[in-house]
C-alpha cells in the first residue's frame, strides 16, 4: 500500500538518532554563568558594551566567590577593560586571569599579551603569543598584537615577517587591512614602496578605516587603479551594502572596464548589476546582468549564474513575465552544475504561467524534476506539476505529481510543497472536479482514501497550515474521527537539553560553552558556528544562550530560518521544547489586549506579528512599513482616524500601539471577508482590493483552491506561513481542541 510510505518522515533529517553517535544530557551547570553576574552586567557583556560592562566589573564585589570564582571575574574584568581601550587598567589582575579556570587558554593568552603592551613589555607580550594556533579564530587579532609588540621592541625585521604572513592569506582576511597599514607605514608613508600596500587598502578594503587613509594617500599620484583593482574595490563596496559607491566605482573607473567576460569583468557587472537592484533600478539592473550573465560562461559561472537570477527577478519586478522566464531558463542551460540551476527552472515554469502558456510552464518543472530531484526547490516543481494538472482538468494525473512528490523529496527540503501534495492528494481524491470543486467524487474507496490522509496530517503533522485545511474537511465529513485523535501535548519542557557526545566535547563547542559561561556571548557564536549544521537539540542550546543573554531578537531570527528545513515532525523527541524556543510568546500581553474586543481569536494576530516583523519593534521595511504588524505610515494613520486616535510615525514603534492599529485593520478585513482568517490574511499581505479582484476573476471557490490560485507568490507563502505559526502558537500556548473549527469555509471563501 502506498499511503505509509507517502506519509513517512525522512530517513535523512538530521535528527538525534545512534547514527550520530551516543546522546548526552547537558547539565544545566554548563549553561550557567561561572560568575553571578548582576542582569546589567550580564546585557552589556552580550552587547560588548565593554565601557560600561569594565566599569560594573571592576566595582563587583568578590565577597563570597570561591578561589576559582575569583581568578574567572579577574580574567572577564580584564578582558572587558582592554576591549574598552583601558588595558593599562587591567595590570593588577594579570597574575590571577592567567589561573583562571573557565576562560579558554588562546583568550588568557591574548589578553595577558595586551596588557604587557600597554604596559610597554613588548618582548612579554610577543612572548606570550608565541606559537598561537594558526587556526584559532583570534590567531589574526593575536598576531596583529605579536607583530606590534616586536615592532615597538625594535624588532622591526621580526614584526615585518608577522604581518606578511599575515597578507599572504587571500583577501578579504580579517587583520589585513591593519597589517597593510602597518606595512605601508614602515615602508615610509607615500614612499615608493608603500604604494603597492595602498593600493591593495583601496581595492580590497574600501570601507575599512586603513583603506580610507589610503585612499587619500593615493590621491597625490593622480589616476592610479588598474580596472581589474577597480572591479575588487566595487565588489567588496557592493558586499558592505554601500550600492551607490559600488556603481560609481565601476561607472567612473580610470580605465574603462571590459565586458569580455572574463573574471574581473564579471566581477565588476555583478557588482553594478546586484547593486542597481538592491536600489530598485531594476530596468537597468537587468541590462547590466543579462548579458552579463551570459559572459561570463566558463570565467567565473558563479557571478554568472547569480546574474541571471537577478535579471529574471528584476523582470519579474517589472511584471515581464515571459522575459523573465528567458533569463530563469537561461541558468541551467548555461550552468547546470551550478546551484542555481533547478531554482531557475522551478521560476521559469513560474513566470511561463504568469506570462499565460502553462503548457510550457508544465514543460519546464517537468524538466526541473527530472533534472535536479534533489534540489533545493524540487518540492515547489513537483507541486507545480501537480497544481498544473489540475488546472488543465488532468486530475488523476494531478494526483500522481502530487505521490511522487512525497517519495522523492524529502521533508526537510521543502516542508511547505511536501505538505501541500498530502492534503491535496487527498482533496483531489475527494473533490476530483475542477469545474465543480465541491461534488464529492463518486467512488467510495477515494473518499475513504482522502479521509485516510488527512486524519494521518492531523495526527502526525498538526502543526501546519494544510493540516488546518484537513481538519475543516474532517470536521465537516466525520468530526467524530477527528475528535478521537489525542491532542498535541507539549512535553519535557523542564527535563535538560540531550546532545551529541561529539558535540560537546569538540573542542569549539567547549570554547564557546567556556565564553558563554562568563557572558561572552558574542564571542561564543564565533565557535559555535552555523546552527544549520547542529541538531536541533543543539541549535536551541545555543539559541537559549543567546536568549538568556538578552539576544532574544536575533536568536529568534536565525532560529526561525533553522526551522526552514527542520519541521516539527523532524526535531526528535524533544520536539517540545525546541518548539517553544522557536515560536515564543513575545508580545502576547500586547496583541491580547489589542485584539480583545473582536470576535476572532487574537493568535491569529500574533502569529501575523511573527511572520511581519520577526517580532522586532523597531524595524521599518524597504517600503517604509512600520514596527510589529508592519504599518504603512499612510495605512496607519487612516485607521487609527477612525479608531479616534492621533498618532506619528514614531508611535508605530510602541509594540502595543501597533498592535492596537493593525488588529484594528485586521478585524475590519475579518468581517469584509465573513470570518475566513486565511483570506484575510492575504488581503493584509496584498490589500483587501486585490482580494476582491481575485474573487470577481476565479469566483467564490473553496478556500483552498482559491489560496493556491492568488497570482502573487508572495502572498500565498505569506498566508500559508501566518496559518502555520497559528496553529503552532495554538497548540503550543492555548487549551481547547487540538483544530479550530473552519468547515465553514471549505466549499466557499465567503460563505452565502
Amino acid at each position: 500500500m502506498l499511503l505509509p510510505l507517502l506519509l513517512s518522515l525522512s530517513a535523512s533529517a538530521r535528527i538525534p538518532s545512534a547514527a550520530d553517535g551516543p546522546m548526552t544530557a547537558l547539565p544545566d551547570a554548563e549553561l550557567a554563568l561561572a560568575i553571578p553576574l548582576s542582569e546589567a552586567t550580564h546585557k552589556a557583556l552580550a552587547k560588548r558594551a565593554h565601557k560600561t560592562a569594565s566599569s560594573q566589573l571592576v566595582a563587583m564585589s568578590r565577597d563570597g566567590l570561591s578561589g576559582e570564582q575569583v581568578a574567572d571575574l579577574a580574567f572577564l574584568t580584564a578582558y572587558s577593560l582592554v576591549r574598552a581601550g583601558k588595558a593599562t587598567q587591567a595590570t593588577s589582575y594579570l597574575d590571577a586571569l592567567r589561573k583562571a579556570p573557565t576562560p579558554p587558554e588562546a583568550y588568557k593568552a591574548l589578553t595577558a599579551a595586551e596588557i604587557l603592551a600597554a604596559n610597554g613589555d613588548d618582548v612579554g607580550a610577543a612572548q606570550a603569543l608565541e606559537g598561537f594556533d594558526p587556526e584559532h579564530a583570534l590567531y589574526p587579532r593575536a598576531m596583529l598584537v605579536r607583530a606590534d609588540a616586536l615592532r615597538d621592541a625594535g624588532r622591526t625585521a621580526d614584526a615585518r615577517a608577522v604581518y606578511e604572513a599575515l597578507i599572504e592569506r587571500p583577501d578579504p582576511a580579517e587583520g589585513s587591512d591593519v597589517a597593510l597599514a602597518a606595512l605601508a607605514k614602515m615602508s615610509g608613508p607615500g614612499s615608493e614602496a608603500s604604494y603597492p600596500y595602498d593600493r591593495r587598502l583601496w581595492a580590497a578594503y574600501p570601507t575599512t578605516s586603513a583603506g580610507a587613509s589610503a585612499s587619500v594617500r593615493l590621491k597625490e599620484y593622480g589616476p592610479f587603479a588598474t580596472w581589474q583593482e577597480s572591479a575588487l574595490r566595487a565588489d567588496r563596496l557592493m558586499a558592505a551594502g554601500q550600492w551607490t559607491r559600488a556603481i560609481d566605482t565601476v561607472a567612473l573607473s580610470h580605465t574603462p572596464i571590459p565586458k569580455d567576460g572574463s573574471a574581473e569583468a564579471c566581477m565588476a557587472q555583478y557588482a553594478k548589476g546586484r547593486s542597481l537592484f538592491k536600489l530598485n533600478r531594476v530596468t537597468d539592473a537587468s541590462l547590466v546582468l543579462g548579458p552579463g550573465g551570459r559572459a561570463c560562461k566558463g570565467s567565473d559561472d558563479d557571478r554568472g549564474a547569480k546574474s541571471l537570477y537577478l535579471a529574471g527577478k528584476s523582470l519579474e519586478r517589472k511584471k515581464a513575465w515571459a522575459a523573465a522566464a528567458v533569463e530563469y531558463e537561461a541558468i541551467a542551460d548555461l550552468y547546470p552544475e551550478n546551484s542555481y540551476a533547478d531554482d531557475g527552472l522551478a521560476l521559469a515554469g513560474i513566470a511561463y504561467q504568469e506570462a499565460g502558456d502553462l503548457t510550457r510552464a508544465r514543460k519546464t518543472w517537468a524538466r526541473q524534476v527530472a533534472e535536479y530531484p534533489t534540489g533545493d526547490l524540487a518540492g515547489e516543481g513537483y507541486w507545480r506539476l501537480a497544481w498544473g494538472a489540475y488546472l488543465d482538468g488532468e486530475t488523476a494525473k494531478a494526483i500522481e505529481w502530487a505521490d511522487k512528490a512525497q517519495v522523492a523529496v524529502p521533508l526537510e527540503v521543502d516542508p511547505m510543497h511536501v505538505r501541500a501534495a498530502i492534503y491535496w492528494s487527498g482533496r483531489w481524491r475527494a473533490y476530483p472536479d475542477l469545474a465543480d470543486p465541491v461534488m464529492e467524487t463518486g467512488v467510495p474507496e477515494d473518499m475513504a482514501k482522502a479521509q485516510e490522509i488527512w486524519l494521518s496530517m492531523c495526527r502526525d503533522r498538526p502543526f501546519s497550515h494544510y493540516t488546518l485545511l484537513a481538519a475543516a474537511r474532517m470536521q465537516e465529513l466525520d468530526p467524530d474521527a477527528l475528535e478521537a485523535i489525542p491532542r498535541w501535548q507539549p512535553t519535557g519542557l523542564d527535563e535538560p537539553w540531550k546532545v551529541r557526545e561529539s558535540w560537546l566535547q569538540d573542542s569549539d563547542t567547549q570554547e564557546a560553552l567556556a565564553l558563554a559561561q562568563l557572558g561572552l556571548l558574542k564571542d561564543a557564536q564565533s565557535h559555535f558556528g552555523a546552527l544549520d549544521d547542529l541538531l536541533p537539540s543543539e541549535a536551541a542550546v545555543v539559541t537559549q544562550l543567546r536568549w538568556d543573554a538578552d539576544d532574544w531578537l536575533m536568536a529568534h531570527y536565525d532560529m526561525k530560518n533553522y526551522l526552514k528545513h527542520h519541521p516539527p515532525e523532524l526535531l526528535g523527541e524533544q520536539q517540545a521544547k525546541v518548539l517553544t524556543l522557536a515560536f515564543p510568546p513575545q508580545y502576547w500581553e500586547e496583541v491580547s489586549k489589542a485584539t480583545e474586543p473582536y470576535d476572532w481569536d487574537g493568535r491569529i494576530f500574533h502569529a501575523l506579528t511573527r511572520e511581519e516583523s520577526v517580532f522586532n519593534k523597531d524595524i521599518v521595511s524597504w517600503a517604509g512599513a512600520i514596527g510589529l504588524s508592519q504599518l504603512m505610515p499612510a495605512t496607519a494613520q487612516g485607521q487609527s482616524r477612525r479608531m479616534g486616535l492621533t498618532v506619528s510615525k514614531s508611535d508605530l514603534h510602541d509594540p502595543y500601539t501597533n498592535a492596537r492599529i493593525g488588529a484594528y485593520y485586521f478585524d475590519f478585513l475579518m468581517r469584509r471577508f465573513k470570518g475566513n482568517h486565511w483570506i484575510s490574511l492575504s488581503g493584509y499581505n496584498a490589500g483587501e482590493g486585490n482580494v476582491d479582484k481575485w474573487l470577481k476573476r476565479f469566483g467564490n471557490l473553496p478556500t483552498d483552491q482559491f489560496i493556491e490560485s492568488i497570482p502573487f507568490r508572495e502572498t500565498r507563502n505569506y498566508t500559508r506561513r501566518v496559518s502555520r505559526s497559528y496553529q503552532t502558537y495554538h497548540l503550543l500556548y492555548d487549551g481547547g481542541p487540538a483544530f479550530p473549527d473552519r468547515k465553514a469555509y471549505n466549499h466557499q471563501v465567503k460563505p452565502d
